[in-house]
């Protein structure tokens, strides 16, 4: 009765919902401003790749988001708040296509509520960030338009288009590659509802299946090359690649375990937040209300069923193989996947009000087991959800819930007893569910997340260290800068990072109070930012606080031998060469208990060494030694080749520079016959240079 009147008083209703809607976004704007960023590593890599690297030189495909966000770099140093102001035009870009599908489904005054609830949910808290998560919420808004609503196109041009937007977002997020079963199996299900033979309506649904796979494959390759030539052919991009080819995502009997805990905790979450909506979905595909003989509501309900069964599974499989690697990691909840959907979840429920009568009342027992199966997971997520590792970052509607609180237990009792309601059907759940619950919950949760956003107006050790190098270090030496911390602040070293805003600052991760180790300060840095307590070995302090230390690495002059050891070392800058083996693609083995380099030249008094090698054997573990005259320093190579520095002080009358290898070892003694040699490192490249002394230490 209530909303039929307010459906009727159309010149109140509609000025209404457009004032609430510029209400919900001026506060959003508003929470939004003046924050530091808040989710690391994510904002620094976003702002990093897509403003400070070439795309071509991205860890992630996200392409298209990227050269869309490197527009920010007109805003200087004010691009966070542009991105914000971008993210936020984003989400407020999709209401209107929630409106327009909730027209399509229910009455205009159920569209705008869910619209309102839309622009009010949890999922606005990705506005803050300097993250993809709104542009793929406007592009899976475009998709669902087009796929629910032009039901008088063609189905042909319908896939078309679909397959445009898809491929579209694959290049946002690359989560969207895994829709694409979703959308070919829902294109073959509308070619049924249209009619005709079997053979007819299954040829027409597969052709568009196909034609929309063929096309979001195109758009994500044709627009990856446009925008970043040859690494936009790859399917996963490097990061997600990396994780295929070391073999993290294979399916294998161990990932059973954690995919059993990981898709528990996505159902109880569901479960808590949307249990009347998915009742409804389940009912209406297990009762049959999908047929063709159903109103509308069954291509939303196909839709919503096809869509959300793909992001959870791809959530649900991806989290388990992180467990591999960090049982916490294992317990995340990353909502985040597959919650810009939920808006068409509630319309699921807002559509059921328009159900005619006798598809209600059919099956149900139907109705009394779904209710059972899903008041089971809620009360289940009573105990367990909390042992889960929700956040807001991960999934902002659930993490809101909190079930030690009041809070969880009016959610709880609430969806308890909507469920009671909607098996009984002798109250109508969904209306409640809309006008009740999802309003509470949604309430909450932008409590939740105002609280957490609030926590970021005040700056952390990221930020004031990112600012102490602004202030003092030049702009055009920032990215010759080595920040120095623990695991344990690794995010405010990216935070500093952030604040810095140059792509080329590099990050040494120490244990607890180790000293930083001379040979990984990289060879032509000039700036060593040290957060926590670590003696450095080089280096004047400039500033100086009680939780960092900033100092200025000695100057070094360019370099006067700079030699491939897979290169003839006669005639080149070597007088003569002892201990090591022939030459090889790569460089030089060692196969001596010693190599010593003889130059024609005495080396100079403060002398900076390059290494690039690596460790055969053994001496992966056992320490190297860097000798010049009587002047030592130890070094260690782990298997795989890497950059080695190191720093002596000589007396300017050596002609010789000596490394000693720990353990000599002969491929034979490992196990590879053939080989006699007794090898212990090898080396890729020698670079010498000469440092300005440094200044006294303070």
């Amino acid at each position: 009765m209530i909303s039929s009147t307010f459906m009727r008083a159309r010149g109140a209703w509609r000025p209404a919902l457009f004032l609430a809607l510029a209400a919900t976004l001026v506060l959003i704007y508003l929470r939004n401003h003046g924050l530091y960023p808040a989710v690391f590593a994510d904002e620094w890599y976003y702002s990093k790749m897509s403003r400070l690297m070439p795309l071509a030189d991205s860890l992630l495909p996200s392409y298209l988001y990227l050269w869309l966000f490197s527009a920010t770099n007109a805003c200087g140093a004010g691009f966070l708040e542009c991105v914000r102001a971008s993210n936020l035009i984003l989400f407020a870009a999709g209401l209107p296509f929630v409106y327009l599908i909730g027209r399509r489904f229910t009455t205009p005054a159920y569209a705008g509520l869910i619209t309102l609830l839309a622009a009010a949910a949890p999922l606005n808290a990705y506005t803050m960030y300097f993250m993809p998560e709104t542009t793929y919420w406007f592009g899976f808004c475009v998709l669902s338009w087009v796929v629910l609503t032009r039901t008088d196109w063609r189905l042909a041009p319908m896939a078309l288009v679909a397959g445009v937007v898809l491929g579209a977002m694959s290049l946002v997020k690359v989560h969207a590659l895994f829709l694409i079963p979703a959308l070919g199996l829902y294109l073959v299900y509308a070619s049924w509802l249209q009619g005709g033979a079997t053979r007819h309506w299954l040829a027409r649904g597969a052709g568009a299946a196909l034609a929309a796979t063929v096309v979001t494959v195109a758009i994500k390759f044709g627009l990856g090359w446009l925008l970043a030539g040859n690494a936009g052919l790859g399917l996963l991009g490097p990061f997600y690649q990396g994780n295929v080819s070391s073999g993290s995502t294979t399916v294998r009997a161990s990932l059973i375990g954690p995919v059993v805990v990981s898709a528990l905790g996505h159902l109880m979450a569901l479960a808590v937040l949307l249990g009347v909506p998915l009742a409804i979905l389940l009912h209406g595909m297990i009762g049959g209300s999908l047929g063709r003989s159903a109103p509308g509501a069954n291509r939303l309900q196909a839709y919503v069923l096809l869509m959300l069964g793909a992001a959870l599974g791809m959530t649900v499989v991806y989290t388990a193989t992180l467990a591999d690697r960090d049982a916490v990691e294992g317990m995340r909840l990353h909502l985040r996947y597959y919650n810009f959907m939920f808006p068409l979840l509630w319309l699921v429920a807002a559509a059921s009000l328009r159900t005619a009568p006798a598809l209600v009342a059919q099956a149900k027992w139907l109705r009394w087991v779904l209710a059972l199966v899903l008041a089971l997971l809620v009360l289940v997520a009573f105990n367990s959800l909390p042992t889960y590792a929700p956040s807001i970052v991960d999934g902002p509607d659930i993490a809101s819930v909190n079930m030690r609180s009041t809070s969880g237990h009016v959610t709880v009792v609430l969806q308890l007893a909507l469920l009671a309601a909607w098996a009984s059907g002798r109250f109508n759940a969904a209306r409640l569910f809309l006008l009740v619950l999802l309003p509470v919950t949604i309430l909450v949760g932008q409590d939740r997340i105002a609280k957490s956003a609030s926590a970021h107006r005040a700056s952390n050790l990221g930020d004031r260290a990112g600012a102490l190098v602004l202030e003092t270090v030049p702009a055009a030496e920032r990215g010759k800068i080595i920040l120095v911390g623990t695991d344990a602040i690794v995010a405010h070293i990216m935070r500093a990072q952030f604040t810095i805003d140059r792509g080329d600052t590099s990050m040494l991760v120490l244990a607890e109070g180790a000293p930083v180790p001379a040979q990984q300060i990289t060879a032509g840095s000039q700036w060593l930012l040290v957060l926590g307590r670590h003696a450095a070995p080089l280096g004047v302090v400039v500033r100086q606080t009680d939780e960092m230390t900033l100092l200025r690495l000695p100057e070094q002059r360019a370099p006067f031998v700079q030699a491939s050891l897979a290169a003839p070392l006669e005639g080149g800058p070597f007088a003569r060469v002892e201990g090591l083996s022939v030459s090889e693609p790569w460089g030089r083995w060692s196969d001596a208990k010693q190599v010593v380099f003889h130059f024609a030249q005495p080396l100079p008094r403060h002398l900076v060494v390059v290494l690039k090698a690596r460790a055969f054997g053994i001496n992966a573990t056992l320490p190297f030694t860097l000798r010049v005259g009587d002047q030592a320093t130890q070094f260690s190579a782990g298997l795989g080749f890497e950059q080695i520095n190191l720093y002596l002080t000589t007396d300017a009358a050596q002609r010789n520079l000596t490394i000693e290898v720990p353990r000599p070892t002969s491929p034979q003694e490992t196990g590879t016959p053939g080989d006699p040699r007794k090898l212990g490192i090898g080396i890729s490249e020698l670079i010498l240079s000469e440092a300005e002394a440094p200044a006294p230490r303070p």
